[in-house]
């Protein structure tokens, strides 16, 4: 970031603010080391899962949260950072999709994040990374709803393939029989 003015730092918090408060998740990711490319990779992929992500200076991230009335957030600022934010319906999924990167590139620390109106430590983040995504979630429950409807449906057609089964076997049985009656 280039050097600002406190009049460019002052609309920078002012924006940063209005746009943290209109989107339901904020995260904070300390990194160090990451290279332009990994940067860059990291930027599409979350751009493509509707999220917006920016390398911001530690004293206006403070300054950010302050106004917004989240300074509880700012003991998790430290080192560089850069922040994400979004407007998404399946929070579980970026966070994920951060660990993801975590992992790839093992130079990030997801520090904390405001998810709606609350604030997740980095210990929170790292139990909610485990729970499953938003889809599964999904397919789950269809699968739960589904089992008693396919259990129904099996036990009307466990008789009728039971009378199946009993009169294949009566054919059979007298298909032997002419063929001993013959011989």
């Amino acid at each position: 970031m280039k050097r600002l003015t406190k009049k460019k730092k002052e609309e920078f918090v002012e924006k940063m603010s209005d746009e943290i408060q209109k989107n339901n998740l904020n995260l904070i990711v300390g990194f160090s080391g990451l290279s332009v490319p990994e940067m860059q990779k990291i930027r599409e992929e979350l751009k493509d899962k509707g999220c917006k992500m920016q390398v911001v200076k530690n004293t206006l991230l403070e300054r950010i949260y302050q106004k917004i009335n989240f300074g509880d957030i700012c003991k998790h600022i430290g080192g560089p950072a850069f922040i994400i934010w979004a407007n998404v319906d399946d929070e579980i999924d970026i966070v994920k999709k951060i660990y993801d990167f975590q992992k790839q590139f093992r130079k990030m620390d997801v520090k904390a994040a405001l998810v709606g109106n609350k604030l997740f430590s980095s210990a929170e983040l790292a139990l909610i990374e485990k729970l499953p995504r938003k889809k599964e979630i999904q397919s789950q429950v269809v699968w739960i709803l589904r089992m008693p409807v396919r259990r129904i449906i099996n036990a009307l057609n466990s008789p009728l393939l039971r009378v199946i089964s009993d009169f294949k076997q009566i054919a059979e049985n007298k298909r032997k029989e002419r063929k001993n009656g013959e011989s």
